[in-house]
């Protein structure tokens, strides 16, 4: 998989609370609608989504973000040893269920116009978890680490969120 890319023009329009961003990516675009920023246990949260399919083992269809790539991580593709039981592993994480996505500031998509993001689904009331590195300690994933605002080795498997959360 060739590294993440986008197209030329990036514009943001603030309306109340949150704001719309067109990327144009290969003379696609593409519009997004998120909440503000926010943090939860010192990660950046840029939008809630609900997880309504697996694609593979690290990519899913969530609503309102669309396509979902995680970042940094590769897991087997179809008709490779291990596809079946990553995708299974993925579902059994996110599938109707919320998650919190660190999308990357830095491309924000990748080349087939899918967010790249860290993913954190609730582990239990006081925990998230980080469903990228959860994958690659579990052996369902292998890193592979694109120039992006992340940093794989910095990443905690367990993120503590604060009751009021």
């Amino acid at each position: 998989m060739a590294g993440y890319c986008i197209g030329s023009s990036l514009t943001t329009e603030v309306r109340s609370v949150y704001y719309t961003s067109t990327i144009t990516v290969e003379k696609t675009v593409t519009t997004f609608s998120t909440f503000t920023h926010y943090s939860i246990g010192g990660i950046e949260v840029d939008l809630t989504a609900y997880v309504y399919r697996v694609v593979d083992g690290d990519t899913f269809d969530g609503f309102p973000s669309g396509r979902v790539r995680l970042a940094d991580i590769n897991t087997p593709e179809m008709g490779e040893a291990g596809y079946s039981e990553a995708k299974e592993a993925l579902t059994r994480l996110v599938l109707n269920k919320r998650v919190y996505l660190d999308v990357d500031d830095l491309y924000v998509m990748d080349k087939y116009n899918r967010l790249v993001a860290v993913v954190y689904v609730e582990y239990n009331s006081t925990h998230l978890m980080n469903v990228n590195k959860w994958l690659l300690v579990n052996g369902y994933a292998k890193l592979f680490d694109h120039p992006n605002e992340f940093n794989p080795s910095d990443w905690s498997l367990y993120v503590k969120v604060s009751s009021n959360t």
